[in-house]
């Protein structure tokens, strides 16, 4: 019974594998391949600190000090991790911290309250609090000078975008647009509207017209000239966010941003691909340690 059981999933996942490319389907059957790679390529020990920014358990952010402390950084990095706005944890992504880390960059890695039970205006008021006590951690730290390199994979990238471009929420909280160095955006969630309809993203911003809907899509808070340094990274393929997703938000930014835009669009390339950079050695590792070396030149 096993055996067929086994036979069964075999052909499962080689159907979804050669002609559901770009589905729902073709991710999650394999999505156990990509945490098979996340724990294999754990870090081990690596050491960071947690700090909370509220009373909830999952407002807090964990700080990864640079491996090699004889590197002298211009910036910091903070990235939020990917999961749908639901699941994951920063603990689950030291791999990301790693890399950054190794390069000799003090890491921040943020947590939030979670859908179902929290939904955009909790998430962005954790995505405002958690920022701001990270700046206050980074002067304590003495690295008040610093810059912010901002990144996130998918619901991750979704946030970062959020934090960056609204600048009349920055203004709010009194924070200057000058503190960002770059941003770095995989499989990111940028116009929800042309997303994949599904509970998800209801339970994340509602319908689309709810108010909440607008204000949760980084593609709405773009200005007439943008020049912060971006590299969005994108499949065609994606089955958890949809290509024209991205698609259209690079076509909104590309007409108000004529240089520091760098785009890689993957062709064929899943939702899982544009994270591929965390583990291997592959062109867009490369293509990210090249752009954060033109940031700290």
């Amino acid at each position: 019974m096993l055996i067929y059981l086994f036979l069964f999933f075999l052909i499962i996942v080689l159907f979804a594998g050669i002609f559901l490319r770009g589905t729902l389907l073709h991710e999650l059957v394999h999505l156990p391949m990509y945490h098979y790679h996340l724990y294999k390529n754990h870090p081990g020990l690596i050491p960071f600190t947690r700090y909370s920014f509220g009373e909830h358990s999952r407002q807090y952010f964990l700080h990864f000090p640079p491996t090699d402390q004889k590197i002298v950084r211009k910036q910091v990095v903070v990235f939020f991790h990917g999961g749908g706005w639901s699941l994951g944890s920063p603990e689950m992504f030291k791999v990301n911290a790693a890399f950054f880390t190794d390069r000799g960059y003090h890491v921040f890695m943020p947590s939030y309250r979670r859908i179902p039970f929290f939904r955009y205006p909790q998430i962005r008021a954790d995505l405002d609090a958690g920022f701001l006590e990270i700046l206050a951690r980074m002067k304590a730290l003495g690295l008040e000078n610093h810059q912010v390199t901002l990144g996130g994979m998918s619901a991750g990238g979704n946030l970062a975008a959020l934090l960056v471009y609204d600048r009349a929420g920055l203004k709010a909280r009194n924070i200057n647009p000058a503190i960002f160095s770059g941003l770095l955006l995989f499989g990111a969630a940028l116009d929800l509207s042309r997303l994949q309809v599904t509970p998800i993203r209801w339970f994340y911003a509602g319908s689309p017209n709810h108010p909440n809907f607008a204000k949760a899509s980084p593609i709405n808070y773009l200005q007439p000239e943008e020049t912060l340094p971006t590299l969005i990274i994108h499949g065609t393929h994606d089955g958890l966010v949809a290509y024209r997703s991205a698609e259209a938000f690079i076509k909104k930014i590309s007409a108000r941003q004529s240089k520091n835009l760098t785009i890689k669009i993957i062709p064929k390339g899943t939702h899982l691909d544009a994270g591929s950079w965390n583990f291997f050695d592959n062109d867009l590792r490369r293509l990210v340690v090249k752009w954060l070396e033109e940031l700290e030149d």
